[in-house]
């Protein structure tokens, strides 16, 4: 009974680590607040009390999704999984930063998990979900850092894959929010993140489709027009060649109705 009560003390207090760890992360992170001005691109390599070279980085892992689990709320929740996903690229950072690229590529492997929860969470989503579009702005703003960590380090295939997996999860959250957002840099080297409709797209698409379509019958139609002039041209050509040709014959038989004529008042 003691040992039960002490192995639940140590799961508490590390439980408790855990969460001031992944809250400490998150603050020295900018994590992302409403809008797009209130939001830093900037995440700053891991400095909390477990990183992912701790043998308490399992259980650390285990207390995030047991708070996911419990979080009813289903915005909030793919909230959490996305700023779970920043502390695994922070992890990432500092492990590559202390040149110990197998222990990031333990973190790159949970980030990939949580993509993977998170892309399990959309599935009941309305499309005008609350919080569902911020969330999406946070994924558009992990493939940033991830972009910018590939450039630092092309050799790590990690950071490719979780790239990838982050553009698959943000056309996913585009199915959802019929939005896409769109990435500027301003004057000061600041990236600007737009949220475009993407109905709006694909009605503009729609209408230059049936304009090419439009055209295209017109087109046809011209030339449908242009070819029945041509039959009709030939056939009345056909027509006055026939019609002179009529004459012509006629011609030669008035040529020989007045040698009959003649004939006859000639024996008259």
């Amino acid at each position: 009974m003691k040992n039960m009560q002490i192995v639940l003390a140590g799961i508490l207090v590390i439980a408790l680590l855990c969460s001031v760890g992944t809250v400490t992360a998150l603050n020295d992170n900018s994590s992302g607040v409403q809008g797009a001005e209130g939001v830093s691109d900037a995440i700053d390599p891991y400095n909390g009390p477990i990183g992912a070279d701790s043998p308490l980085y399992d259980l650390k892992i285990a207390m995030e999704n047991l708070d996911e689990t419990f979080t009813f709320n289903d915005s909030q929740r793919v909230e959490k999984q996305i700023d779970h996903g920043k502390v695994r690229i922070a992890e990432v950072q500092q492990e590559l930063q202390l040149n110990r690229p197998d222990i990031a590529e333990r973190a790159l492997n949970q980030y990939k998990q949580k993509l993977n929860l998170t892309e399990g969470s959309l599935v009941p989503f309305s499309t005008n979900t609350t919080g569902l579009l911020h969330a999406q702005e946070m994924i558009s703003r992990h493939q940033e850092v991830l972009a910018n960590l590939i450039l630092k380090y092309p050799n790590n295939t990690g950071l490719i894959r979780a790239y990838d997996n982050s553009r698959s999860l943000e056309l996913k959250f585009e199915d959802k929010t019929e939005m896409r957002f769109t990435r500027s840099l301003e004057k000061d080297n600041k990236t600007v993140y737009k949220a475009v409709r993407l109905q709006i797209q694909n009605h503009n698409n729609d209408n230059n489709s049936n304009d090419v379509k439009n055209t295209d019958q017109e087109k046809n139609q011209k030339q449908e027009k242009i070819t029945i002039q041509k039959v009709e041209k030939g056939t009345a050509n056909g027509q006055t060649i026939r019609t002179t040709g009529t004459p012509s014959a006629g011609s030669h038989g008035n040529d020989s109705e007045p040698s009959q004529d003649q004939g006859k008042k000639g024996r008259d």
